[in-house]
């Protein structure tokens, strides 16, 4: 090759790169616009999830430090060494093992919800609303409020995180729960034995499967997160052959209207929920929250302000209300057929409706799922009705010498 060809070459090569990059761009802006995806995402590439736990999955990095959010005044909390969020009062890192005589332990677990999203300070979560209540209850008795909320957590995680890292390790008195949102959202699995794992495990396992399939799926990954164009192509012939072709398990917001599906869904969520029953004790009560969501059912009932939120999303995903109504609704029937029977230390309190039972001037909700400070403050003081009577007794059985 002279030199004079070799200059055509390389300006034939810069050139069909510039037009593929430019082709990039429009389809990323396009996309962006759209608001749609440009890239496929997993809850793996999930930049809200910040950590890896082998046993929970994702789970907060240690040690974070506060953050304010990008074009709001909202703060993302930092992180003690167990990955819990720094709420309340409590704005240093502690060695829990070490336990105060007078401490009365409470581990609050959940999703983004509970850790915390559009929050204004570190008094603004659920945890921090509920500890301060608390106080008012015995000034003789130290209360902890430890918020071990983690984004996209769903019951699973939530057991495996009471059951191997808190309960034994922590010596908590109370532990609350305030889910069923996400129970909704993480999909059953493409077999139906993976349907209680969470989705890093469902993805790990793939990975393994991966190696023992064609060389090529590596490089498919690759272009599926990272160039819209060759994502675009793939969602235009996943539409048009209606063959799922990027892994299935992570359609985290799947259309899925067979409500079989569902069915299984409620049935795992009341099985996590029997095994935390049999983990409560007298050292331990355990209460689990069903907590409040935006639903079409309560759509005359909301803010003009979270109707625009409502209307929004469902422009985006039709059937996303419909489906997880039908799932809010059998829960809530199999509650009220106490389905699982409280006790002494454990019950399940049915909360559904609890932001949603009147007309309401002012917002609720700071997008489709997560609360504002209004309505944080009415769940906390919720849920501190409903345990302030297990938490007194506890006091007077357990705490007589801190009188």
């Amino acid at each position: 090759m002279n030199f004079k060809n070799y200059k055509k070459f390389i300006f034939s090569l810069i050139a069909i790169l510039l037009i593929f990059i430019c082709l990039e761009i429009i389809t990323k802006v396009t996309l962006i616009l759209l608001k749609k995806p440009s890239v496929f995402k997993t809850l793996i590439d999930d930049p809200e999830h910040s950590g890896y736990d082998f046993l929970t999955g994702h789970y907060n990095y240690p040690f974070k430090k506060k953050n304010i959010e990008k074009n709001t005044n909202f703060i993302e909390q930092a992180t003690d060494r167990y990955g819990f969020n720094l709420d309340g009062k409590r704005m240093y890192d502690k060695d829990l093992s070490k336990k105060d005589q007078c401490e009365f332990r409470i581990f609050l677990l959940g999703g983004s919800t509970v850790q915390g999203r559009a929050i204004k300070d570190t008094n603004d979560p659920i945890s921090a609303r509920l500890e301060s209540q608390l106080k008012n209850l015995n000034k003789n008795i130290s209360f902890k409020v430890y918020n071990a909320g983690t984004s996209s957590f769903f019951s699973q995680q939530e057991l495996m995180l009471v059951q191997n890292r808190i309960l034994y390790a922590l010596k908590p008195e109370q532990i609350i729960i305030l889910n069923g949102s996400n129970d909704f959202i993480i999909p059953i699995g493409k077999d139906i034995y993976l349907s209680n794992s969470h989705n890093y495990q469902r993805y790990f396992q793939n990975q393994f499967i991966k190696q023992d399939n064609n060389f090529f799926i590596y490089f498919d990954t690759f272009l599926s997160k990272n160039l819209s164009i060759y994502f675009l192509t793939k969602k235009i012939v996943e539409k048009a052959s209606k063959i799922k072709l990027f892994y299935k398990d992570q359609s985290i917001l799947e259309e899925i209207s067979d409500k079989t599906y569902h069915q299984k869904k409620v049935m795992r969520y009341f099985y996590n929920t029997n095994i935390l029953k049999k983990l409560s004790s007298n050292k331990t009560n355990i209460d689990i929250f069903f907590q409040p969501t935006m639903l079409p059912e309560n759509l005359k009932n909301l803010s003009e302000q979270d109707i625009e939120i409502f209307k929004e999303h469902r422009k985006l995903q039709p059937e996303y209300f419909q489906n997880k109504e039908y799932f809010y609704n059998l829960i809530r029937k199999k509650i009220k057929d106490n389905m699982i029977k409280s006790n002494e230390f454990f019950k399940i309190h049915d909360i559904s409706d609890l932001i949603n039972n009147k007309k309401m001037t002012l917002p609720l909700f700071s997008d489709h799922v997560h609360y504002n400070s209004i309505s944080r403050q009415i769940i906390a003081e919720k849920i501190y009705v409903e345990i302030k009577n297990k938490v007194d007794k506890k006091i007077k059985t357990e705490f007589n010498n801190c009188f």
